[in-house]
């Protein structure tokens, strides 16, 4: 049995115990506190921090997303612009009903919350859900043809499909569920660009991508992204360096009056999946093992084109 004198003395002990505790907690909450006061800071007078959090108004993280300046951007391509290129870089063209859309002259308003979102009194609804709200812009807006360049194929790399090929092969990070929002959106981040390793370890803060692989550190995870990268980028080096010197070939080639017919098919192929790597711009990151099994494939047949022109 314990005694009365015995429970109070444990009792004062735990008190103490659990005072020393929260002193010694103090300083964890002062320390995120500081940083959190700096990212601030260094966002509202840079405005160019790729990924933020809550604490930042939405309005403030939207004027620093490519979103905020796509109708601008758009305007650069000046004589490659079609018409339905407004459709996913401006608000107004967008909002307005099929039958009646703005000439691009009158075309004012870049990507704005309206094209996302439904916009009520109560609350601000996706139109359509997570996933397609981004892939209905961020696809490459048909079949992908041998010969043609992909243009921006997002949708397609995560989803795992497209390349000329090369079988279906969906992204781990779709197949358990994910989206794009996920990665792109912590916290409802409206900058849109999702941070990665090597950025938090320079900001002192979290990545996305230990949120879900928490047995990794954020070094060792740097490091394995970093690898996946380089691999995929060296990987297209070497392809468009064997690209560019067998269209140099084909068209000596053709001088000659040779028929170059078959090598331009294969030709087509390499420069087509090539173009999708690169276009989906992650370089492997939405989806390393498709993009691995589409270099494998485009590697076999730029071999095949190089001994064909030889």
């Amino acid at each position: 049995m314990v005694s009365k004198r015995q429970f109070v003395f444990g009792l004062m002990a735990l008190i103490m115990i659990m005072a020393a505790g929260c002193a010694g907690t103090k300083e964890g909450p002062q320390e995120r506190q500081k940083v959190t006061e700096a990212q601030v800071k260094a966002f509202q007078n840079q405005k160019q921090q790729k990924k933020v959090d809550i604490y930042i108004p939405i309005k403030e993280q939207y004027a620093t997303s490519k979103h905020s300046e796509s109708l601008e951007t758009l305007r650069k391509y000046q004589g490659k612009i079609e018409p339905r290129c407004y459709q996913c870089m401006s608000a107004d063209y967008f909002l307005a009903p099929p039958e009646s859309k703005p000439e691009a002259a009158n075309v004012k308003l870049s990507i704005t919350c309206a094209v996302c979102h439904e916009l009520t009194a109560a609350e601000f609804k996706l139109r359509l859900e997570p996933l397609e709200t981004c892939t209905s812009c961020h696809n490459n807006g048909g079949e992908i043809v041998p010969g043609k360049a992909v243009h921006h194929p997002q949708k397609e790399m995560f989803l795992g499909y497209g390349a000329i090929g090369v079988p279906v092969t969906p992204d781990s990070k779709y197949r358990s569920g994910l989206t794009c929002i996920e990665c792109h959106m912590p916290n409802e981040a409206h900058t849109f660009e999702g941070k990665t390793p090597a950025e938090a370890i320079k900001e002192h803060t979290e990545s996305i991508c230990v949120m879900c692989h928490a047995d990794q550190s954020e070094e060792q995870f740097a490091k394995e992204v970093a690898r996946m990268q380089r691999q995929i980028k060296q990987s297209c080096e070497q392809l468009e360096k064997g690209l560019n010197n067998a269209q140099k070939r084909i068209d000596e080639l053709k001088r000659q009056g040779i028929d170059v017919a078959q090598a331009q098919t294969v030709y087509n192929i390499v420069y087509t999946n090539l173009s999708f790597i690169k276009a989906d711009g992650s370089m492997g990151i939405h989806n390393f093992d498709y993009a691995s099994k589409i270099l494998d494939y485009t590697r076999k047949r730029s071999e095949e084109l190089e001994r064909m022109v030889k």
